[in-house]
């Protein structure tokens, strides 16, 4: 992902509008939450996700979410075309389900996905921009306890017609390793809560043979419950005073949402074909 941008303005026709408070069902819990779910299908981690997103624009509080893929697959950014893949003959073979955040696709095998949600006053605001920042800095401590040390892509001119891969892309707070893309995000916006997707490519995918992992570019080899321990204590749920990252699971009012989302979304082919 490549920083690629979605704001909600309006609601929208579907089971609960994410820039509708009431009908994500606002919950007197505000802690920070930590969520590490087990393999799961692409339409049920994208509508899971935005369930949380509906969630905590009705007034929770901030969620980070750690999630795997029950088979390799294809994630298209919002604004991609889903033709654009018959040019990636990799990853043909693959299930495909469309974000709802931008950014180039992401072939999810041999990598760590995370879901980044916050409560927002503003979704123009420089704050907001500058989550990218705090999150790939944590992603650089992280690193470096495990002897890797990732820079920033910094200002690059941009291609005339972006890559389909979101890590043949680079956008300034993109993380690289060995001048290899490694870790990119992307947001969707709503009024009153930002989610912010991103992924950390681990190792080669015989679906992506073009983009080798951290392992493959280091040696050096990370379990992922070791990585996630050290990027929460790298990325607390607020800038300010000290506060922890509370393990959690979803809610119910998150999961009959995330199944709705599932049916009337995730699952529809019209989602996947709006940009055909």
């Amino acid at each position: 992902m490549d920083q690629g941008q979605v704001s909600d303005s309006q609601p929208a026709n579907n089971p609960a509008s994410s820039s509708d408070a009431s009908t994500g069902g606002a919950s007197a819990d505000q802690s920070p939450r930590l969520i590490i779910d087990g393999p799961s299908s692409a339409a049920w981690n994208m509508a899971l996700d935005q369930a949380i997103l509906d969630s905590v624009s009705a007034g929770g509080g901030p969620v980070l979410r750690f999630y795997e893929w029950d088979v390799p697959t294809l994630s298209l950014g919002y604004f991609q075309s889903l033709a654009d893949r018959s040019g990636h003959a990799a990853s043909h073979s693959i299930p495909v389900v469309r974000r709802s955040t931008g950014g180039g696709a992401i072939v999810h095998h041999h990598e760590l996905t995370y879901s980044l949600t916050l409560p927002i006053t503003d979704r123009a605001a420089t704050s907001v921009q500058r989550i990218y920042d705090r999150v790939h800095s944590a992603i650089r401590k992280t690193m470096l306890e495990f002897g890797v040390a990732l820079e920033r892509a910094g200002q690059r001119p941009a291609p005339p017609t972006p890559p389909f891969l979101c890590f043949q892309r680079r956008a300034e707070e993109d993380l690289l390793c060995a001048g290899y893309k490694v870790g990119g995000s992307a947001q969707r916006r709503t009024a009153r809560a930002v989610l912010q997707h991103g992924s950390i490519l681990l190792n080669v995918s015989q679906f992506a043979p073009e983009l080798p992992g951290i392992t493959d570019l280091s040696g050096r080899h990370m379990k992922r419950s070791e990585i996630y321990e050290a990027l929460c204590k790298h990325l607390p749920p607020q800038q300010g005073p000290p506060t922890e990252w509370i393990k959690s699971s979803p809610f119910e009012m998150e999961l009959k949402q995330a199944d709705n989302w599932v049916e009337k979304r995730f699952t529809e082919p019209g989602w996947l074909k709006r940009r055909p």
